[in-house]
């Protein structure tokens, strides 16, 4: 398994630096005019591309490491540029230099030029390119790629021999390192190329072991942080908040313990190049990570605080973290793709255009995304409130980028997107700062006027007594002649927080009510329908006995 990670990464690491190879050019096809009698002659076919890709300086000098690395030393040595009068083979040659550049290479290879002129501003003339140096104790030399013309097709880029000639001097300076003298034979044969066993061992063993001492740091200092918040809550608290930092600090801890380790196991060149490339996606990775905890955390402490103080914002907030961290994770594959070596300018100009097709295809989901910061951006929803969104009445669970969840009454969910919702008629009934009384007193046609009074004025007095009414819109007043009643509209404003006091509050006012209609001696009206037949001398109700109109 260990072998099967360290290879993965060359591999990658192998396809990434091919990708940058220029591709060979097509054949083109001749025009021929449609008057013409004649067949159409054969086309051409255009030279071929070089084939060991040599147009680059970086082509070259990768091309020579990878061929090397295969132990494939007569393609290694038609990337040299062989010095006159060397009086050693071009083989042996490839071999030396491959030895020279692991062990004594300082230079970074991410910055060759991948033009076919190189890079025409280091001062060194178009013939020649800057890969990088060997030392050699106290001394060093340039590695230099030379331009040089072919008798057919296009120049291409060779070791310079200037540098070939100081590589047998710096190869013969060369000696074993103290550990692999040290290591037992078995594990001295090479793997992935010149990369030795136990060198691929110690790799993978000091993954585990780097991770295992960061964590234990990172959980170390928390444990000492919560010893000296002890006696102090708020300490405490942020103590606590501080856990979820964590996996990236440990992280971000552990590699460049494991780039120390790994220094001193002396890798190849290629393994040294891929393992910067990784490093690089490691911390691109850590920091991303790092900094999407950060944004919970102040996410999480900002919306402590707005409940606290009874603020609105809570789902805005929610809303917020998600986008920052949706850019936070798009900035951070941008990073790693740009350390991979990616044309980002490219990259971003087909992401804008494929960006205006997909806008074409998501517009029904960009039309939600964009409801949902207005909903929440004009408060007209919170997390919490009562309510009625067309026939859906309940109570709202979330209000997430796309669409808001109520629960019903009944306990089920209803999802309602959110480009439906800024066209819904929205009745929120969390947002009353008093609750309407407003019953109808239906009386019986039997009610003489003198028990009206007394139900009109009695009630009055009950409303205007009680402190949780409002006094300057209350009115109670015998409004209509029904069908089947005398109707007494009650109008009037409870002065309560919340919805259910004003349902005890609304009760204990009914049956006030229903008390003074009681002791004025009349009743509440249903539906019905009386009869009266001719010829009688006397009225009905002036047989009636008079009732006593006294207030309760």
């Amino acid at each position: 398994m260990p072998l099967s990670l360290h290879r993965t990464l060359v591999v990658c690491a192998l396809g990434t630096a091919l990708g940058a190879a220029p591709a060979t050019p097509r054949t083109a096809r001749a025009q021929v005019p449609a008057s013409a009698l004649a067949p159409a002659p054969t086309p051409a076919a255009e030279p071929a591309g070089d084939p060991y890709r040599r147009e680059t300086p970086s082509g070259a000098l990768f091309g020579f490491i990878r061929a090397a690395t295969r132990q494939n030393w007569q393609a290694a040595a038609e990337y040299l540029q062989w010095p006159k009068g060397s009086k050693t083979s071009r083989e042996d040659l490839a071999k030396q230099l491959k030895a020279v550049l692991d062990e004594r290479f300082v230079g970074d290879l991410e910055k060759l030029s991948r033009s076919p002129l190189g890079d025409v501003n280091d001062g060194l003339g178009p013939e020649f390119e800057r890969a990088g140096a060997v030392e050699r104790g106290d001394e060093s030399f340039d590695v230099l790629l030379a331009r040089t013309p072919q008798p057919e097709g296009a120049p291409v880029w060779l070791v310079s021999s200037q540098t070939l000639r100081e590589i047998p001097a710096a190869f013969r300076d060369l000696a074993a390192p103290a550990l692999d003298a040290r290591m037992p034979e078995a594990l001295r044969h090479n793997v992935l190329g010149s990369l030795r066993l136990w060198q691929a061992l110690a790799f993978c063993l000091f993954l585990p072991v780097a991770w295992l001492l960061a964590w234990l740091f990172a959980t170390a200092v928390l444990g000492l942080s919560r010893r000296a918040s002890v006696r102090r809550p708020s300490a405490q608290r942020l103590v606590e908040a501080l856990v979820p930092f964590r996996g990236p600090v440990a992280l971000l801890a552990a590699w460049p313990l494991h780039a120390f380790a790994v220094a001193r196991i002396g890798l190849p060149l290629l393994g040294r190049y891929n393992y910067e490339r990784v490093s690089r996606l490691v911390v691109i990775a850590g920091l991303a990570w790092l900094l999407i905890r950060v944004l919970g955390f102040l996410s999480s402490r900002a919306t402590m605080r707005l409940l606290a103080s009874g603020g609105s914002a809570a789902s805005s907030l929610t809303i917020g973290r998600r986008v920052l961290q949706g850019t936070v994770i798009f900035a951070a594959a941008l990073a790693a793709l740009g350390s991979l070596g990616v044309n980002l300018t490219a990259t971003l100009a087909g992401l804008g255009i494929g960006g205006v097709a997909v806008a074409f295809a998501a517009q029904k989901s960009l039309e939600n995304l964009f409801g949902g910061f207005v909903v929440l951006s004009d408060r007209i929803l919170r997390v919490g409130d009562t309510v009625r969104i067309g026939t859906a009445l309940g109570e709202i669970e979330d209000v997430t980028l796309y669409a808001t969840r109520l629960r019903a009454f009944d306990r089920s969910v209803v999802t309602i997107p959110n480009g439906s919702l800024i066209t819904a008629q929205i009745e929120n009934r969390s947002r009353r700062d008093k609750f309407w009384f407003n019953p109808t007193l239906g009386l019986v046609y039997e009610t003489t006027a003198g028990q009206m009074r007394a139900v009109l004025e009695n009630v009055r007095a009950r409303l205007d007594g009680d402190p949780r009414v409002e006094k300057g819109t209350m009115r109670v007043r015998f409004v209509r002649l029904n069908t089947s009643s005398l109707d007494v509209e009650v109008f009037a404003y409870v002065l309560v927080s919340d919805f259910v006091t004003f349902l005890a509050v609304q009760e204990e006012l009914l049956l006030a009510i229903l008390d003074v209609v009681e002791r004025a001696g009349t009743s509440l009206a249903f539906p019905s329908q009386t009869t009266y037949v001719a010829g009688e001398s006397e009225h009905p109700l002036a047989a009636r006995p008079e009732r006593s109109t006294a207030p309760p």
